[in-house]
């Protein structure tokens, strides 16, 4: 069975070091007889989407079905929540590739167990999206009504763009910052970054 590695650390610790996480990854897969096909690394937060060009190129793999397992260090090092979680082993899922945590020992989407403990996290993301998108609809009334708490954007893109079409946006794509990002950057051809949507949208613009 071939596996991939997938390490990450942040770039605001520089005392991290990803050769950890790796050494014990190549372990176990050497205990269990799996060949490691590649090991991506990624020096990035977990929301910085242009900076982990591993987890992207990894992904990429993961769809022309170079690898049949994805193993990480810990599931913190791979998402950044619970959502973006289940979005990506769906998404392995659909390549049939399945996803080992090295410290988490329940997530396992090759084993029964796995899979049903991936089903409770699913249920877990179905209600925080079902939360967000109440909060984000609230927002866009209360916006159309009362403008943005600042009156203006926050951060990147120099260009102001309309809160409420920041939070249309989001909702659109089901929460998705990325493809947000690129929505909106469609819509405005000004250029958006998933971070200016997600500061957007964590500060209520």
């Amino acid at each position: 069975m071939k596996v991939a590695l997938y390490a990450r650390v942040s770039t605001k610790d520089k005392e991290q070091n990803p050769e950890l996480q790796l050494a014990a990854l190549r372990k176990y897969c050497a205990d269990n007889g799996w060949e490691i096909y590649r090991e991506y690394t990624d020096e990035a937060s977990a929301s910085d989407f242009t900076g982990r060009k591993a987890w992207t190129a990894l992904m990429k793999e993961a769809q022309l079905k170079k690898f049949n397992v994805l193993l990480v260090w810990k599931l913190d090092r791979a998402f950044r929540s619970v959502i973006h979680a289940v979005n990506s082993m769906q998404m392995l899922n659909s390549y049939n590739v399945g996803f080992k945590s090295y410290m988490d020992s329940g997530i396992d989407t090759t084993t029964p167990m796995g899979n049903f403990v991936f089903s409770i996290m699913t249920a877990a993301a179905e209600l925080e999206q079902s939360t967000i998108r109440q909060r984000v609809n609230a927002g866009i009334a209360y916006a159309k009504e009362n403008g943005t708490k600042s009156g203006k954007a926050i951060g990147r893109p120099r260009k102001s763009i309309d809160f409420t079409k920041v939070l249309e946006a989001f909702n659109r794509v089901e929460m998705n910052y990325t493809r947000a990002a690129r929505l909106l950057t469609e819509q405005t051809g000004v250029k958006v970054t998933p971070g200016y949507v997600y500061n957007q949208i964590k500060r209520g613009g």
